[in-house]
């Protein structure tokens, strides 16, 4: 494992995306270790990471979600929640996060989320008074719901590396999603009032209305998802197919937004998506096969109990490890190198493996918005023309709000549990 780290950390300092410093660390291992023998199945493994049929389902998501967007969704969603939030002090503010929560629900993406959203609402807040590294803080962060949410690319992936049911994970991301909107909102609220942010006007009880119906559409959506699911009409990866056909008739039937160049756009960008994040599917189940071969899953799990045995400070620490990688890596690469050594963590605590997801993706989450390698900061810096450093600085608060909610859903696993027992989603 000497020779497998230190190649990392290097390819890692030189500044290589995640899947090639994987790769190369792969076959420095087997190449300082004298186990090339091994190299002749390396490409049979990376098949078969990628051959699952669960997997399908990240394309079609992110199909329909691109479709989504170029219908113009955004600008729907963030006109419904400025009517039903914006009367109240700091509104825009509100409106931001309950656009994230709503947007959430068709991206699947917190990247997305932050630039749809972030394109839109800070040029307004930024109009009305709003502190521009205060208004990119708060949707940065309040991005980290829209992976939450279902549709959830990560929770799809945590899923498929793990055996855990894609269906309840999606389910059970909904309340902490929530939770972190009431909670951002409320910090929102406060600091609305101590700066003297302005109230939008109120609007008629008809102009809520009808932002309301022009915006069910999309928030069917998640809806559709969650009931057929639940009802046991179709499978996550089935969900996804239907997703993609339900957002193609809305963006092309209602909303008459879609054109030949506008599907090509989305075709596009879901190509681009997807391969890459399948190419780091195929080379995690390489890093999977040396962990397995080091026992990295046994060894992690020893030295861990060996510090304690009290299953709460192992969780602290086991939270505490992946909140310092989300600061280095994104979440994919986070869960590559995690997930064998969870599962077994989760199974010496008797955690339930829903419970664990939930608690992982959120806390792999966190990364997004936590320098050096913030993936959201650097989104929304990009859109905002702000230095990364202030808006990280503005995001702090915000952050260990986050915190708190992680803390919550770690303690109390009926937070993330609970929906899926309701509803009676099937593993």
């Amino acid at each position: 494992m000497i020779w497998l780290g230190s190649i990392f950390v290097l390819t890692l300092a030189l500044g290589m995306p995640i899947a090639f410093v994987l790769g190369i660390s792969a076959l420095g291992y087997f190449y300082f270790t004298g186990q090339t023998q091994f190299l002749i199945v390396l490409p049979q493994r990376m098949l078969a990471g990628m051959d699952m049929f669960v997997l399908l389902a990240i394309p079609l998501f992110v199909l329909a979600g691109a479709i989504m967007d170029v219908g113009g969704l955004t600008r729907r969603l963030i006109g419904f929640a400025n009517s039903v939030v914006g009367r109240f002090r700091g509104g825009l503010s509100l409106t931001a996060i309950w656009g994230c929560f709503l947007f959430g629900g068709v991206s699947g993406s917190a990247a997305a989320d932050a630039a749809a959203i972030g394109t839109v609402m800070v040029p307004d807040m930024k109009r009305q008074g709003y502190d521009v590294d205060y208004s990119a803080a708060l949707i940065a962060v309040s991005s980290l719901m829209a992976p939450l949410v279902p549709p959830s690319i990560a929770m799809i992936i945590y899923g498929a590396l793990s055996g855990t049911s894609i269906s309840q994970l999606l389910v059970a991301g909904l309340a902490p999603g929530f939770m972190l909107a009431v909670f951002l909102s409320t910090y929102a609220v406060w600091v609305a009032h101590r700066r003297g942010y302005p109230k939008a006007a109120r609007q008629s009880l008809a102009a809520i209305l009808r932002g309301c119906w022009q915006s069910v559409p999309v928030m069917l959506l998640p809806v559709i998802i969650v009931v057929g699911i639940r009802g046991g009409i179709f499978t996550a990866t089935e969900a996804a197919a239907v997703a993609a056909i339900y957002a193609l008739i809305i963006a092309t039937v209602v909303y008459r937004a879609m054109s030949w160049r506008f599907l090509k756009e989305a075709f596009v960008a879901t190509a681009i998506i997807t391969s890459a994040i399948y190419f780091l599917v195929a080379v995690a189940n390489v890093a999977g096969f040396i962990f397995a071969i080091e026992q990295l899953p046994q060894k992690t799990v020893a030295l861990l109990t060996g510090v304690s045995d009290n299953k709460y400070v192992i969780l602290l620490m086991v939270n505490l490890i992946l909140l310092f990688l989300g600061m280095f890596l994104d979440t994919i690469g986070v869960l590559i190198l995690t997930v064998p050594a969870l599962m077994a963590i989760g199974n010496m605590l008797g955690l339930e493996p829903v419970h664990l997801g939930v608690m992982v993706v959120f806390n792999v989450l966190v990364g997004f918005v936590t320098p050096p390698v913030g993936l959201c900061l650097f989104v929304i810096a990009g859109v905002t023309g702000r230095p990364m450093e202030r808006i990280a600085y503005r995001a702090l608060p915000m952050i260990g709000i986050a915190l708190v909610v992680l803390a919550l859903i770690t303690i109390f696993p009926e937070i993330s549990l609970f929906l899926p027992r309701v509803l009676g989603v099937a593993g």
